[in-house]
């Protein structure tokens, strides 16, 4: 990035990706212009809800599984290798982050799955090893002018192709069919916003006016502290106010740096021969009161994207008893939805759904959404005791039990009795399923019968 000019320029500066930025949009608190990316970096209370969300969406622990019992599918090795890496430069965590940082942000992101032309009518998770999510501010939606809007067309119908303007001369042409646009608002159906969803931020410009111009005042009584202010004679004669002269100044001077202080053998106070008064000039951050306001608009700026003022970082807050309660609500509210609606969405662009399989995303090793160990075990036995139940009366297969229980199925190959109802099996076959559950329902029993015992000792 190149360096900002002076405070008083006007002129316009290019960020990494070599896009125009509006100096007044960073500096100047009356103008919050468009490039929210830049926000995201530079502003700490627009960084804070995007970052919250993000982070904890690309945290979330991914999964392929089979839709016809749920279960999971730990073979699938194309899946795999894009779940560990889909680019050559980036794991899937910072590829999610990067992803949701994008729409949260600038309301929209564009996935591209970079393929060569004969791949449009192949699966994409078998045959693409290089997703990327393009910078959307670069990149545009070229429209079919031929085709009317809001009539009976399929996207590509409406869309030529994708043009990412990279720097100055590059242009990358990504045909439509490589594309996934994930949008966060109201579309766009004109212009160079054509199909492109409104960023959050759009509405808060003035919170982030607010916080430029606290921050700028701020800044400056910092940096240009000046001098605390003047002292001022009082001295009168008969025409009136009589000025120091430049012998009292000096002696003045001279007992201030020698005799007033508070180091040693320095008194705090100081005693003029002549009479004076103290006149203050420098800017006292106290009397401008401005962490009430940042408070505020950061508090308006992280419900904007759902998250509650008790999480909001604050000087007065380093515990709450509601904290971990609104953590909970955010995950259930905004982050688990968020991720749940990506998975859906990546299912259908990679092909996933084809093939009789679908992405999903698990939350169970967080903190605050796991239960307790006794309700986890609780769960566990009702399942288990109602599947028991199903599968004595013929309605389900072992496998069937698995999967309810979030264990893989058995392949048929490998033991085809995990396949079979009940009334199906031989009597070979049911006697070895009868020893094994009643083994297990004793190992049940001798348990909870531990359990007890160490409850009524008090253990």
């Amino acid at each position: 990035m190149q360096p900002l000019p002076s405070v008083d320029a006007r002129t316009d500066v290019k960020n990494e990706d070599g896009h125009t930025v509006l100096f007044d949009a960073i500096v100047q608190p009356h103008v919050v212009g468009t490039n929210f990316l830049e926000m995201f970096r530079t502003i700490p209370e627009v960084f804070f809800p995007i970052d919250y969300i993000a982070s904890r969406v690309s945290g979330a622990n991914f999964i392929v599984k089979r839709e016809k019992d749920d279960s999971i599918n730990w073979r699938q090795k194309e899946m795999n290798a894009i779940l560990s890496k889909p680019n050559c430069v980036e794991s899937w965590k910072e590829f999610v982050y990067n992803h949701f940082v994008h729409k949260l942000a600038t309301g929209t992101s564009f996935v591209r799955a970079a393929m060569n032309e004969i791949g449009e009518e192949l699966d994409k998770f078998a045959w693409c090893s290089n997703f990327w999510v393009l910078p959307s501010a670069a990149t545009e939606a070229v429209k079919k002018w031929d085709v009317p809007l809001f009539g009976v067309a399929d996207f590509e119908d409406y869309v030529d192709y994708f043009a990412v303007k990279w720097w100055d001369t590059s242009l990358l042409r990504v045909p439509t069919w490589q594309v996934f646009v994930d949008r966060d608002g109201l579309v766009h159906y004109h212009g160079l916003e054509f199909l492109k969803g409104t960023s959050r931020l759009l509405s808060l410009r003035k919170p982030i006016s607010n916080l430029l111009a606290v921050y700028e005042a701020r800044n400056v009584i910092y940096v240009k502290r000046g001098g605390i202010g003047y002292l001022v004679s009082q001295k009168k004669d008969a025409t009136g106010s009589v000025p120091l002269t430049e012998v009292e100044k000096r002696e003045l001077l001279k007992q201030n740096y020698e005799k007033y202080g508070v180091g040693p053998n320095q008194v705090p106070y100081g005693i003029s021969d002549v009479p004076l008064t103290f006149v203050r000039t420098n800017l006292s951050i106290s009397d401008l009161q401005p962490f009430e306001e940042t408070l505020q608009d950061a508090i308006t700026i992280a419900g904007a994207y759902g998250i509650p003022s008790v999480l909001v970082p604050r000087k007065d807050q380093s515990t709450f008893a509601n904290q971990a309660t609104a953590e909970k609500t955010v995950y259930s509210s905004v982050v688990i939805p968020m991720c749940k609606q990506f998975c859906k969405d990546m299912t259908h662009f990679l092909g996933l759904d084809h093939k009789g399989m679908y992405l999903d995303c698990d939350f169970s090793d967080v903190d605050c959404l796991q239960a307790g160990m006794k309700e986890k075990e609780e769960v566990k036995k009702l399942v288990n005791d109602r599947c028991l139940i199903q599968f004595d009366r013929g309605m389900i297969t072992l496998n069937d039990w698995r999967a309810q229980i979030g264990e893989s199925q058995i392949p048929e190959e490998e033991n085809p009795l995990f396949s079979k109802l009940k009334f199906n099996m031989s009597d070979e076959e049911l006697a070895q399923i009868t020893r094994i559950i009643n083994n297990q329902n004793q190992q049940t029993d001798d348990r909870e019968d531990d359990e007890s015992r160490l409850s009524d000792e008090g253990l």
